[in-house]
């Protein structure tokens, strides 16, 4: 299968790009940009940040769909500097401790400079034996640049507040089309929805189509909330990764790397509306769109909250498989990505009144 040169140059260019919860600022310049070069598409922002590509149907009274990606990562804040010059973090968002220690780390300082440090913590040599062998957590760690004093690293412009993001190699392909990239989660979503727009720039369709860049969703989903109270969809996406269950130690799943867009039938933030699962596995085999199932006990997507908008919102979310997500280094299949695209985009060509009224009774 085949996927667009745009579409991985998408991938490769905003996976680069940095900022974690409220600090977006890179990905929204980065999509505005690109919306700016489709002249039909209107764009509008809500109070947290959110972006909203908008194409309006010319059909009075269309039902509207939206697909929400969020453009925030995971990374960290700085909350102390203490008088030796060692810097104490918080996570924004998940992390498990075992993929921070003695990794390198990015300070997006006040002064506009970016800052690469070492996460350090007590050596498992001074720690008692049944210390070493527990799991060091987060509180635990700090940053070290170098420094011998506070006053060193205030001079280098850093903050408390100032965001920290991993230091990772840039984007590169691997083997069997697939990237390696730091923000996969949620960048991948975020290039989907620049590449729909892409196509359905052009188009007049049965439905209004809203593509919702989102903001603060590792902390809380909360762009989502915002998004979708003020642009109130009758049929609402997230777009996001999923876990690819096929590395050494995984149970044996059917959600893996090349396997095709996921379609989630639930997780820990929602049930997806089964009408609505079952139109898109109809939509994916009548157009030969390679697809599987997915569903998590733990964690959430934006549709967990756009679900819950307005009297209920009719909802699901369509994942793409990632290897090792909230890490330094997670890995996608841009034959996924194409997939889901496609998906998305028979979708929408075929989504009409009827078709929201079939979902909704």
């Amino acid at each position: 299968m085949k996927y667009s040169k745009k579409l991985k140059k998408y991938s490769m260019e905003l996976a680069a790009l940095d900022g974690v919860a409220a600090h977006e600022n890179e990905v929204a310049d980065y999509v505005i940009r690109e919306l700016h070069n489709l002249s039909k598409v209107k764009v509008e922002r809500d109070g947290l940040g959110s972006i909203a590509a908008i194409l309006k149907s010319s059909i009075k009274d269309a039902p509207t769909v939206s697909f929400t990606a969020h453009m925030d990562e995971v990374g960290f804040m700085i909350t102390k500097i203490d008088s030796k010059g060692f810097i104490k973090f918080a996570p924004i968002g998940g992390w498990w401790s075992h993929v921070v220690l003695a990794k390198l780390l990015k300070i997006k300082s006040s002064g506009g400079e970016d800052i690469i440090g070492v996460v350090g913590s007590t050596p498992p040599h001074l720690l008692k034996p049944e210390e070493a062998k527990l799991t060091i957590p987060l509180k635990n760690m700090f940053i070290d640049i170098g420094a011998n004093s506070k006053e060193e690293v205030e001079q280098k412009g850093i903050k408390i507040g100032d965001q920290i993001v991993p230091a990772s190699l840039p984007p590169f392909e691997i083997l069997n089309d697939r990237i390696m990239a730091k923000a996969h989660d949620n960048r991948i979503s975020v290039a989907v929805g620049l590449e729909l727009l892409r196509f359905l720039s052009n188009e007049d369709l049965k439905c209004n189509f809203i593509f919702v860049f989102s903001t603060q969703e590792e902390v809380g989903l909360r762009g989502a909330r915002t998004s979708a109270y003020k642009w109130k969809p009758d049929v609402g996406f997230a777009i996001d990764v999923t876990i690819a269950n096929d590395a050494p130690g995984m149970e044996d799943r059917d959600t893996k790397l090349g396997a095709g867009v996921a379609l989630s039938h639930f997780d820990s933030s929602i049930i997806a509306n089964p009408k609505l699962v079952n139109l898109m596995e109809e939509i994916a085999k009548k157009n030969q769109i390679k697809y599987t199932f997915d569903s998590l006990m733990g964690g959430g997507t934006d549709a967990g909250i756009i679900h819950l908008s307005k009297d209920g919102v009719i909802s699901m979310t369509l994942s793409i498989p990632s290897r090792y997500m909230h890490s330094h280094h997670s890995i996608i299949d841009l034959k996924d990505v194409q997939c889901t695209v496609d998906l998305i985009l028979a979708f929408v060509r075929e989504f009409n009144s009827n078709i929201f009224y079939d979902l909704k009774f």
